[in-house]
Protein backbone atom coordinates (compact mmCIF):
# COMPACT_ATOMS: atom_id res chain seq x y z
CA UNK A 1 0.00 0.00 0.00
CA UNK A 2 2.90 2.40 0.87
CA UNK A 3 4.21 1.83 -2.85
CA UNK A 4 0.83 2.66 -4.24
CA UNK A 5 0.53 5.81 -2.18
CA UNK A 6 3.93 7.27 -3.01
CA UNK A 7 3.05 6.14 -7.10
CA UNK A 8 -0.55 7.72 -6.90
CA UNK A 9 0.75 10.84 -5.10
CA UNK A 10 3.71 11.62 -7.43
CA UNK A 11 1.72 13.93 -9.81
CA UNK A 12 0.24 15.95 -6.16
CA UNK A 13 3.41 16.38 -5.06
CA UNK A 14 4.81 18.00 -8.29
CA UNK A 15 2.09 20.44 -8.17
CA UNK A 16 2.92 21.11 -4.66
CA UNK A 17 6.37 21.33 -4.73
CA UNK A 18 6.30 23.00 -8.09
CA UNK A 19 4.19 25.93 -7.12
CA UNK A 20 4.72 26.36 -3.00
CA UNK A 21 8.47 25.79 -2.99
CA UNK A 22 9.61 26.62 -6.38
CA UNK A 23 7.28 29.10 -7.07
CA UNK A 24 6.18 28.13 -10.73
CA UNK A 25 4.09 29.84 -12.50
CA UNK A 26 0.65 27.63 -12.32
CA UNK A 27 0.03 26.82 -16.20
CA UNK A 28 3.74 25.55 -16.46
CA UNK A 29 3.71 23.78 -13.28
CA UNK A 30 0.66 22.06 -14.03
CA UNK A 31 1.79 20.99 -17.92
CA UNK A 32 4.27 19.45 -16.42
CA UNK A 33 2.09 17.45 -14.30
CA UNK A 34 -0.30 16.07 -16.53
CA UNK A 35 2.94 15.12 -18.63
CA UNK A 36 3.67 13.06 -15.16
CA UNK A 37 0.18 11.82 -14.93
CA UNK A 38 0.25 10.55 -18.65
CA UNK A 39 3.60 8.90 -18.09
CA UNK A 40 2.38 7.23 -15.17
CA UNK A 41 -0.97 6.12 -16.06
CA UNK A 42 0.61 4.26 -19.12
CA UNK A 43 3.97 3.20 -17.40
CA UNK A 44 2.70 1.70 -13.97
CA UNK A 45 -1.28 1.99 -14.17
CA UNK A 46 -1.12 0.09 -17.48
CA UNK A 47 -3.21 2.41 -19.51
CA UNK A 48 -3.34 2.32 -23.11
CA UNK A 49 -1.90 5.08 -24.79
CA UNK A 50 -5.47 5.81 -26.61
CA UNK A 51 -6.99 5.56 -22.86
CA UNK A 52 -4.34 8.61 -21.69
CA UNK A 53 -5.35 10.58 -24.85
CA UNK A 54 -8.68 10.30 -24.47
CA UNK A 55 -9.11 10.70 -20.87
CA UNK A 56 -6.96 14.16 -21.44
CA UNK A 57 -8.97 15.01 -24.40
CA UNK A 58 -11.81 14.41 -22.04
CA UNK A 59 -9.80 16.65 -19.63
CA UNK A 60 -9.60 19.37 -21.98
CA UNK A 61 -13.16 19.56 -23.14
CA UNK A 62 -14.63 19.73 -19.49
CA UNK A 63 -12.45 22.55 -18.68
CA UNK A 64 -13.23 24.75 -22.24
CA UNK A 65 -17.31 24.35 -21.82
CA UNK A 66 -18.34 25.67 -19.66
CA UNK A 67 -14.98 26.56 -17.12
CA UNK A 68 -12.77 28.80 -19.43
CA UNK A 69 -16.01 30.22 -21.23
CA UNK A 70 -17.02 31.50 -18.01
CA UNK A 71 -13.68 33.10 -17.34
CA UNK A 72 -14.07 34.70 -20.97
CA UNK A 73 -17.42 35.86 -19.88
CA UNK A 74 -16.78 37.10 -16.37
CA UNK A 75 -13.80 39.12 -17.42
CA UNK A 76 -15.32 40.76 -20.53
CA UNK A 77 -17.40 41.87 -18.55
CA UNK A 78 -15.47 43.17 -16.12
CA UNK A 79 -12.97 44.92 -18.60
CA UNK A 80 -15.69 46.36 -20.37
CA UNK A 81 -17.03 47.98 -17.12
CA UNK A 82 -13.92 49.76 -16.69
CA UNK A 83 -13.96 50.87 -20.05
CA UNK A 84 -17.42 52.07 -20.25
CA UNK A 85 -16.48 54.02 -16.92
CA UNK A 86 -19.48 52.32 -15.48
CA UNK A 87 -17.02 50.90 -12.65
CA UNK A 88 -15.96 54.42 -11.89
CA UNK A 89 -19.76 54.74 -11.27
CA UNK A 90 -20.03 52.08 -8.93
CA UNK A 91 -17.32 52.82 -6.73
CA UNK A 92 -18.28 56.52 -6.91
CA UNK A 93 -21.79 55.48 -5.52
CA UNK A 94 -20.11 52.89 -2.50
CA UNK A 95 -17.82 55.82 -1.12
CA UNK A 96 -20.01 58.01 -0.85
CA UNK A 97 -22.18 55.98 1.50
CA UNK A 98 -21.03 57.01 5.13
CA UNK A 99 -18.01 58.95 6.20
CA UNK A 100 -17.75 55.98 9.09
CA UNK A 101 -14.41 53.76 8.20
CA UNK A 102 -16.47 51.00 9.96
CA UNK A 103 -19.34 51.43 7.46
CA UNK A 104 -17.01 51.60 4.54
CA UNK A 105 -15.36 48.31 5.40
CA UNK A 106 -18.92 46.73 5.20
CA UNK A 107 -19.90 47.95 2.24
CA UNK A 108 -16.54 47.67 0.35
CA UNK A 109 -14.36 45.08 1.89
CA UNK A 110 -17.36 42.60 2.13
CA UNK A 111 -20.48 43.51 0.36
CA UNK A 112 -18.59 44.72 -2.83
CA UNK A 113 -15.74 42.25 -2.51
CA UNK A 114 -18.44 39.31 -2.25
CA UNK A 115 -20.36 41.15 -5.38
CA UNK A 116 -16.77 41.08 -7.46
CA UNK A 117 -16.12 37.65 -6.16
CA UNK A 118 -19.71 36.20 -7.69
CA UNK A 119 -19.39 37.85 -10.94
CA UNK A 120 -15.67 38.20 -12.15
CA UNK A 121 -13.61 36.37 -9.34
CA UNK A 122 -9.21 35.96 -10.21
CA UNK A 123 -8.70 38.38 -7.82
CA UNK A 124 -11.02 41.37 -8.45
CA UNK A 125 -12.41 40.80 -5.66
CA UNK A 126 -9.26 41.90 -3.66
CA UNK A 127 -7.62 43.92 -5.54
CA UNK A 128 -10.12 46.51 -6.77
CA UNK A 129 -12.25 47.11 -2.76
CA UNK A 130 -7.91 47.31 -1.23
CA UNK A 131 -7.43 49.92 -4.09
CA UNK A 132 -10.64 51.76 -3.24
CA UNK A 133 -10.45 51.34 0.93
CA UNK A 134 -6.80 52.79 0.35
CA UNK A 135 -8.22 55.70 -1.69
CA UNK A 136 -10.36 56.03 1.67
CA UNK A 137 -8.01 56.97 3.98
CA UNK A 138 -7.64 53.14 5.14
CA UNK A 139 -3.87 52.08 6.45
CA UNK A 140 -2.89 50.22 3.48
CA UNK A 141 -2.29 46.67 4.90
CA UNK A 142 -5.09 46.76 7.12
CA UNK A 143 -7.24 47.92 3.98
CA UNK A 144 -5.74 44.21 2.14
CA UNK A 145 -6.58 42.33 5.45
CA UNK A 146 -9.95 43.24 5.23
CA UNK A 147 -10.75 42.41 1.70
CA UNK A 148 -9.04 38.79 2.28
CA UNK A 149 -11.30 38.21 5.37
CA UNK A 150 -14.09 39.78 3.46
CA UNK A 151 -13.21 37.28 0.42
CA UNK A 152 -13.13 34.64 2.73
CA UNK A 153 -16.61 32.66 2.61
CA UNK A 154 -17.08 32.92 -1.34
CA UNK A 155 -14.53 32.08 -3.86
CA UNK A 156 -15.98 28.30 -3.61
CA UNK A 157 -19.13 30.36 -5.75
CA UNK A 158 -16.84 32.77 -7.75
CA UNK A 159 -17.10 33.68 -11.28
CA UNK A 160 -20.57 32.13 -11.58
CA UNK A 161 -19.95 29.09 -9.74
CA UNK A 162 -16.90 28.15 -11.23
CA UNK A 163 -15.08 26.12 -9.07
CA UNK A 164 -18.22 23.96 -7.70
CA UNK A 165 -19.18 23.68 -11.46
CA UNK A 166 -15.73 22.91 -12.36
CA UNK A 167 -15.55 19.88 -9.08
CA UNK A 168 -18.75 19.13 -10.47
CA UNK A 169 -17.57 18.30 -14.02
CA UNK A 170 -14.76 16.76 -12.76
CA UNK A 171 -16.23 14.21 -10.70
CA UNK A 172 -19.08 13.46 -12.37
CA UNK A 173 -20.46 10.77 -13.24
CA UNK A 174 -21.65 10.07 -9.41
CA UNK A 175 -23.04 7.04 -7.05
CA UNK A 176 -25.66 9.70 -5.79
CA UNK A 177 -28.86 8.89 -7.48
CA UNK A 178 -30.59 11.25 -9.00
CA UNK A 179 -27.54 13.80 -10.83
CA UNK A 180 -28.47 12.99 -14.56
CA UNK A 181 -25.09 15.29 -15.44
CA UNK A 182 -22.79 17.55 -14.07
CA UNK A 183 -25.11 20.42 -13.79
CA UNK A 184 -27.37 18.36 -11.57
CA UNK A 185 -24.42 17.45 -9.68
CA UNK A 186 -23.39 20.95 -9.20
CA UNK A 187 -26.68 22.11 -8.05
CA UNK A 188 -26.28 19.15 -5.06
CA UNK A 189 -22.73 20.18 -4.48
CA UNK A 190 -23.84 23.96 -3.67
CA UNK A 191 -26.27 23.91 -1.06
CA UNK A 192 -24.39 21.95 1.57
CA UNK A 193 -21.16 24.16 0.23
CA UNK A 194 -23.50 26.96 1.47
CA UNK A 195 -24.16 25.21 4.86
CA UNK A 196 -20.88 24.71 5.43
CA UNK A 197 -19.82 28.10 5.08
CA UNK A 198 -23.11 30.09 6.87
CA UNK A 199 -20.62 30.54 9.82
CA UNK A 200 -17.82 32.04 7.76
CA UNK A 201 -20.50 34.32 6.67
CA UNK A 202 -21.59 35.34 9.93
CA UNK A 203 -18.65 36.03 11.61
CA UNK A 204 -16.42 37.62 8.75
CA UNK A 205 -17.91 41.23 8.71
CA UNK A 206 -17.42 41.24 12.52
CA UNK A 207 -13.61 39.90 11.99
CA UNK A 208 -13.35 43.30 9.21
CA UNK A 209 -14.99 45.35 12.17
CA UNK A 210 -12.60 44.17 14.69
CA UNK A 211 -9.72 44.90 12.13
CA UNK A 212 -11.09 48.86 12.05
CA UNK A 213 -10.12 49.54 15.65
CA UNK A 214 -10.32 46.27 18.01
CA UNK A 215 -13.43 45.59 19.56
CA UNK A 216 -13.74 49.30 21.18
CA UNK A 217 -14.58 49.24 17.39
CA UNK A 218 -17.69 47.37 17.64
CA UNK A 219 -19.61 50.24 20.36
CA UNK A 220 -22.32 51.46 18.28
CA UNK A 221 -22.35 49.08 14.85
CA UNK A 222 -23.13 45.60 15.85
CA UNK A 223 -26.52 45.67 14.64
CA UNK A 224 -25.18 46.93 10.80
CA UNK A 225 -22.81 44.55 11.10
CA UNK A 226 -25.12 41.90 12.15
CA UNK A 227 -27.82 43.21 9.22
CA UNK A 228 -24.87 42.75 6.90
CA UNK A 229 -23.86 39.55 7.55
CA UNK A 230 -27.57 38.24 7.64
CA UNK A 231 -28.57 40.12 4.74
CA UNK A 232 -25.95 38.37 2.55
CA UNK A 233 -26.23 34.68 4.42
CA UNK A 234 -30.03 34.16 4.29
CA UNK A 235 -29.99 34.77 0.14
CA UNK A 236 -26.73 33.59 -0.26
CA UNK A 237 -27.95 30.30 1.30
CA UNK A 238 -31.68 30.32 -0.79
CA UNK A 239 -29.82 30.70 -4.02
CA UNK A 240 -27.31 27.76 -3.46
CA UNK A 241 -30.21 25.59 -1.98
CA UNK A 242 -32.98 26.05 -4.49
CA UNK A 243 -31.30 27.87 -7.99
CA UNK A 244 -27.72 26.33 -7.46
CA UNK A 245 -23.80 27.45 -7.85
CA UNK A 246 -23.81 30.39 -9.87
CA UNK A 247 -25.95 33.22 -8.33
CA UNK A 248 -25.89 32.81 -5.19
CA UNK A 249 -23.02 34.72 -4.03
CA UNK A 250 -24.45 37.54 -6.49
CA UNK A 251 -27.67 37.56 -5.36
CA UNK A 252 -26.22 37.61 -1.53
CA UNK A 253 -23.55 40.85 -2.04
CA UNK A 254 -26.26 42.21 -4.18
CA UNK A 255 -28.84 42.30 -0.87
CA UNK A 256 -26.46 43.01 1.32
CA UNK A 257 -25.31 46.13 -0.19
CA UNK A 258 -28.78 47.27 -0.48
CA UNK A 259 -29.08 46.70 3.29
CA UNK A 260 -25.52 47.95 4.27
CA UNK A 261 -25.99 51.01 2.23
CA UNK A 262 -29.53 51.69 3.45
CA UNK A 263 -28.41 51.42 7.21
CA UNK A 264 -25.11 52.96 6.51
CA UNK A 265 -26.87 56.59 5.04
CA UNK A 266 -28.75 56.65 8.76
CA UNK A 267 -26.09 55.99 10.83
CA UNK A 268 -25.06 59.49 11.92
CA UNK A 269 -23.48 59.17 15.40
CA UNK A 270 -19.54 58.74 14.30
CA UNK A 271 -16.62 59.26 16.64
CA UNK A 272 -14.01 61.06 15.66
CA UNK A 273 -11.79 57.72 15.43
CA UNK A 274 -13.68 56.36 13.22
CA UNK A 275 -13.91 59.05 11.00
CA UNK A 276 -12.45 58.72 7.31
CA UNK A 277 -9.42 61.08 6.82
CA UNK A 278 -9.75 61.41 3.30
CA UNK A 279 -11.87 60.93 -0.01
CA UNK A 280 -10.25 60.75 -3.16
CA UNK A 281 -12.63 61.14 -6.28
CA UNK A 282 -13.57 57.79 -7.50
CA UNK A 283 -16.78 58.69 -9.27
CA UNK A 284 -17.02 59.06 -13.19
CA UNK A 285 -16.29 62.48 -13.22
CA UNK A 286 -12.10 61.80 -11.95
CA UNK A 287 -12.22 59.19 -15.04
CA UNK A 288 -12.92 62.11 -17.37
CA UNK A 289 -15.73 60.38 -18.66
CA UNK A 290 -19.31 61.95 -18.79
CA UNK A 291 -21.35 61.04 -15.84
CA UNK A 292 -23.70 57.90 -16.34
CA UNK A 293 -26.49 57.11 -14.09
CA UNK A 294 -26.20 54.53 -11.73
CA UNK A 295 -29.28 51.98 -13.34
CA UNK A 296 -26.69 52.32 -17.06
CA UNK A 297 -23.39 51.94 -14.38
CA UNK A 298 -25.69 48.37 -13.26
CA UNK A 299 -27.07 47.20 -16.45
CA UNK A 300 -25.06 44.87 -17.66
CA UNK A 301 -24.89 43.05 -13.73
CA UNK A 302 -28.35 42.67 -13.34
CA UNK A 303 -28.96 41.47 -17.31
CA UNK A 304 -26.46 38.82 -15.85
CA UNK A 305 -28.79 37.93 -12.89
CA UNK A 306 -31.61 38.14 -14.98
CA UNK A 307 -30.84 36.14 -17.87
CA UNK A 308 -29.05 33.30 -15.45
CA UNK A 309 -32.38 33.37 -13.29
CA UNK A 310 -34.74 33.28 -15.91
CA UNK A 311 -33.38 30.07 -17.60
CA UNK A 312 -32.58 28.32 -14.85
CA UNK A 313 -34.92 25.79 -13.64
CA UNK A 314 -37.12 28.27 -11.59
CA UNK A 315 -38.44 29.08 -15.21
CA UNK A 316 -38.98 25.29 -16.31
CA UNK A 317 -40.14 26.38 -20.51
CA UNK A 318 -37.42 28.83 -20.93
CA UNK A 319 -34.86 25.78 -19.23
CA UNK A 320 -36.70 23.38 -21.27
CA UNK A 321 -36.54 25.27 -24.44
CA UNK A 322 -32.69 25.77 -24.24
CA UNK A 323 -32.11 22.87 -22.83
CA UNK A 324 -32.32 21.44 -26.28
CA UNK A 325 -29.48 22.96 -27.54
CA UNK A 326 -27.19 20.33 -25.89
CA UNK A 327 -25.04 17.35 -27.14
CA UNK A 328 -23.68 14.33 -25.13
CA UNK A 329 -20.79 12.03 -25.67
CA UNK A 330 -18.35 9.63 -24.50
CA UNK A 331 -14.83 10.65 -24.90
CA UNK A 332 -12.89 8.43 -22.67
CA UNK A 333 -12.39 4.88 -24.71
CA UNK A 334 -11.48 2.74 -21.35
CA UNK A 335 -13.80 1.06 -19.03
CA UNK A 336 -16.05 3.27 -16.82
CA UNK A 337 -16.04 6.84 -19.66
CA UNK A 338 -18.03 9.09 -18.68
CA UNK A 339 -20.74 10.63 -20.95
CA UNK A 340 -19.51 14.45 -21.23
CA UNK A 341 -22.89 17.06 -21.95
CA UNK A 342 -22.08 20.55 -23.44
CA UNK A 343 -24.97 23.44 -23.20
CA UNK A 344 -24.62 25.22 -25.69
CA UNK A 345 -26.56 28.18 -25.21
CA UNK A 346 -27.68 27.99 -21.28
CA UNK A 347 -24.47 28.06 -20.01
CA UNK A 348 -23.02 30.90 -17.54
CA UNK A 349 -20.83 31.69 -19.85
CA UNK A 350 -22.67 32.87 -22.92
CA UNK A 351 -25.20 33.93 -21.06
CA UNK A 352 -22.48 36.26 -18.95
CA UNK A 353 -21.09 37.79 -22.83
CA UNK A 354 -24.68 38.53 -24.25
CA UNK A 355 -25.40 40.47 -21.15
CA UNK A 356 -22.65 42.30 -21.85
CA UNK A 357 -22.67 42.90 -25.04
CA UNK A 358 -26.47 44.60 -24.48
CA UNK A 359 -25.66 46.05 -21.32
CA UNK A 360 -22.64 47.84 -22.68
CA UNK A 361 -24.08 48.72 -25.88
CA UNK A 362 -26.86 51.01 -23.88
CA UNK A 363 -23.72 52.33 -21.99
CA UNK A 364 -22.55 53.43 -25.53
CA UNK A 365 -19.78 50.79 -25.95
CA UNK A 366 -19.04 50.11 -30.02
CA UNK A 367 -18.38 46.75 -31.14
CA UNK A 368 -14.82 47.68 -31.67
CA UNK A 369 -14.69 48.33 -28.54
CA UNK A 370 -16.46 44.99 -27.40
CA UNK A 371 -13.79 43.38 -30.03
CA UNK A 372 -10.61 45.20 -28.24
CA UNK A 373 -11.69 43.95 -24.71
CA UNK A 374 -12.50 40.68 -25.66
CA UNK A 375 -9.29 40.25 -27.56
CA UNK A 376 -7.69 41.61 -23.99
CA UNK A 377 -9.50 39.20 -22.07
CA UNK A 378 -8.62 36.41 -23.63
CA UNK A 379 -4.78 38.07 -23.60
CA UNK A 380 -4.62 38.22 -19.97
CA UNK A 381 -6.34 35.65 -18.56
CA UNK A 382 -5.24 32.41 -21.71
CA UNK A 383 -2.49 31.25 -18.76
CA UNK A 384 -5.35 30.96 -16.26
CA UNK A 385 -7.34 29.05 -18.98
CA UNK A 386 -4.61 26.98 -19.76
CA UNK A 387 -4.12 25.86 -15.72
CA UNK A 388 -7.77 25.13 -15.31
CA UNK A 389 -7.46 22.49 -18.16
CA UNK A 390 -4.44 21.02 -17.27
CA UNK A 391 -5.45 20.53 -13.89
CA UNK A 392 -8.71 18.86 -14.98
CA UNK A 393 -7.16 16.83 -17.33
CA UNK A 394 -4.71 16.09 -14.74
CA UNK A 395 -7.35 14.97 -12.13
CA UNK A 396 -9.23 12.74 -15.22
CA UNK A 397 -6.19 11.05 -16.31
CA UNK A 398 -5.38 9.77 -12.74
CA UNK A 399 -9.11 9.21 -11.48
CA UNK A 400 -9.24 6.67 -14.70
CA UNK A 401 -5.68 5.33 -14.19
CA UNK A 402 -6.75 4.20 -10.42
CA UNK A 403 -4.19 6.85 -8.64
CA UNK A 404 -7.02 8.41 -7.20
CA UNK A 405 -8.72 4.99 -5.55
CA UNK A 406 -5.26 4.09 -4.29
CA UNK A 407 -4.62 7.46 -2.84
CA UNK A 408 -7.93 7.24 -1.20
CA UNK A 409 -7.71 3.69 -0.22
CA UNK A 410 -5.05 4.60 1.96
CA UNK A 411 -6.54 7.56 3.38
CA UNK A 412 -9.67 5.60 4.71
CA UNK A 413 -7.54 2.86 5.85
CA UNK A 414 -5.13 5.17 7.83
CA UNK A 415 -7.91 7.29 9.45
CA UNK A 416 -11.16 5.71 9.01
CA UNK A 417 -13.96 8.06 10.18
CA UNK A 418 -11.80 10.57 11.03
CA UNK A 419 -10.81 11.72 7.79
CA UNK A 420 -13.99 13.26 7.77
CA UNK A 421 -12.79 16.01 10.26
CA UNK A 422 -9.41 17.08 8.22
CA UNK A 423 -11.47 16.87 4.89
CA UNK A 424 -12.01 20.95 4.46
CA UNK A 425 -8.36 21.25 5.31
CA UNK A 426 -7.28 19.06 1.99
CA UNK A 427 -9.20 21.88 0.04
CA UNK A 428 -7.60 24.29 2.27
CA UNK A 429 -4.30 23.21 1.45
CA UNK A 430 -4.85 23.15 -2.36
CA UNK A 431 -6.34 26.30 -2.89
CA UNK A 432 -2.93 28.00 -0.20
CA UNK A 433 -0.78 26.13 -2.94
CA UNK A 434 -2.78 26.48 -6.55
CA UNK A 435 -4.03 30.32 -5.34
CA UNK A 436 -7.30 29.20 -7.00
CA UNK A 437 -10.09 27.49 -5.31
CA UNK A 438 -11.54 26.48 -8.62
CA UNK A 439 -7.94 24.67 -9.14
CA UNK A 440 -8.50 22.89 -5.28
CA UNK A 441 -11.56 22.16 -6.02
CA UNK A 442 -10.53 19.66 -9.38
CA UNK A 443 -7.28 18.82 -7.69
CA UNK A 444 -8.88 16.97 -4.85
CA UNK A 445 -12.99 16.94 -5.93
CA UNK A 446 -12.04 12.78 -7.04
CA UNK A 447 -10.25 12.03 -4.07
CA UNK A 448 -12.76 13.43 -1.74
CA UNK A 449 -15.40 11.68 -3.51
CA UNK A 450 -13.54 8.18 -3.78
CA UNK A 451 -12.51 8.12 0.33
CA UNK A 452 -16.33 8.83 1.04
CA UNK A 453 -17.16 5.79 -1.24
CA UNK A 454 -14.81 4.11 0.78
CA UNK A 455 -15.94 5.06 4.14
CA UNK A 456 -19.88 5.13 3.33
CA UNK A 457 -20.03 8.59 3.72
CA UNK A 458 -22.37 10.93 1.47
CA UNK A 459 -19.61 12.13 -1.67
CA UNK A 460 -21.84 15.09 -2.05
CA UNK A 461 -20.83 16.00 2.15
CA UNK A 462 -17.13 15.83 1.63
CA UNK A 463 -16.32 17.38 -2.20
CA UNK A 464 -18.56 20.05 -0.49
CA UNK A 465 -16.32 20.23 2.53
CA UNK A 466 -12.88 20.46 0.10
CA UNK A 467 -14.47 22.98 -1.67
CA UNK A 468 -15.60 25.10 1.73
CA UNK A 469 -12.36 24.36 2.83
CA UNK A 470 -10.99 25.88 -0.46
CA UNK A 471 -12.39 29.47 0.37
CA UNK A 472 -10.96 30.07 3.92
CA UNK A 473 -7.22 28.76 2.00
CA UNK A 474 -7.46 31.60 -0.33
CA UNK A 475 -6.84 34.52 2.45
CA UNK A 476 -3.43 33.38 3.33
CA UNK A 477 -2.69 32.12 -0.56
CA UNK A 478 1.01 34.23 -1.73
CA UNK A 479 -1.17 34.68 -5.52
CA UNK A 480 -3.62 36.28 -3.24
CA UNK A 481 -1.59 38.37 -1.24
CA UNK A 482 0.37 39.59 -4.02
CA UNK A 483 -2.61 40.88 -5.46
CA UNK A 484 -3.38 42.74 -2.78
CA UNK A 485 0.12 44.07 -2.71
CA UNK A 486 -0.02 44.84 -5.85
CA UNK A 487 -3.35 46.77 -5.51
CA UNK A 488 -2.55 48.99 -2.46
CA UNK A 489 1.04 49.49 -4.28
CA UNK A 490 3.51 48.69 -0.90
CA UNK A 491 6.05 46.10 -2.49
CA UNK A 492 7.22 44.06 0.24
CA UNK A 493 4.33 44.06 2.51
CA UNK A 494 3.27 40.49 1.96
CA UNK A 495 4.77 39.44 5.12
CA UNK A 496 3.05 41.40 7.41
CA UNK A 497 -0.16 40.78 5.33
CA UNK A 498 0.03 36.68 6.26
CA UNK A 499 0.60 37.40 9.63
CA UNK A 500 -2.29 39.03 10.22
CA UNK A 501 -4.74 36.68 7.86
CA UNK A 502 -2.95 33.24 9.14
CA UNK A 503 -4.60 33.20 12.61
CA UNK A 504 -7.83 33.98 10.87
CA UNK A 505 -7.38 31.08 7.96
CA UNK A 506 -6.45 28.39 10.90
CA UNK A 507 -9.85 29.43 12.99
CA UNK A 508 -12.10 29.63 10.08
CA UNK A 509 -10.45 26.37 8.87
CA UNK A 510 -10.85 24.70 12.53
CA UNK A 511 -14.71 25.91 12.28
CA UNK A 512 -15.27 23.99 9.32
CA UNK A 513 -13.81 21.06 10.48
CA UNK A 514 -16.10 20.95 13.52
CA UNK A 515 -19.08 21.80 11.72
CA UNK A 516 -18.29 18.94 8.61
CA UNK A 517 -17.27 16.10 11.43
CA UNK A 518 -20.69 16.89 13.30
CA UNK A 519 -22.68 17.62 9.77
CA UNK A 520 -21.22 14.19 8.26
Amino acid sequence: MLLEVILAIIPIAWLIISMAGLKMAGYKSCGIGLVIAIVEGIAVYHMTVPEAITGTLEGVISAVWPICVIIVGAMFLYNMSLRTGAMDVIKGMLASVSNDKRVAALVIGWGFSNFMEGIAGFGTAVAIPAAMLVALGFNPVIACVICLIGNAASPEFGAIGTPTLSAANTAFPTTITGAADAGAFAQMLSEPTARLLIPLCIVSPFVIILLCGGTKALKGVVGITLVSALSFVIPFYLAAAFVGPELCVVIGSLVCLVCTIVMGRKHTNIPEEYMLESKEETGAASSGKPQMSMVKAWLPYILVVIFLLGTSKLVPPINQFLGQFKSSFVIYCGEGGAKVGLSWINTPGILMIIATIIGTAVQGASISDMGAELGKTFKGYWKAMLTVIFIISIAKVMGYAGMVMDLANALSTLLGGAYVAIAPLIGGIGCFVTGSATSASVMFATLQQSVAQQLGINEIWLMAANGAGATAGKMISPQSIALGVAAINLPGSDGKIMSKTIGWCALYLIILCVFCFVGA
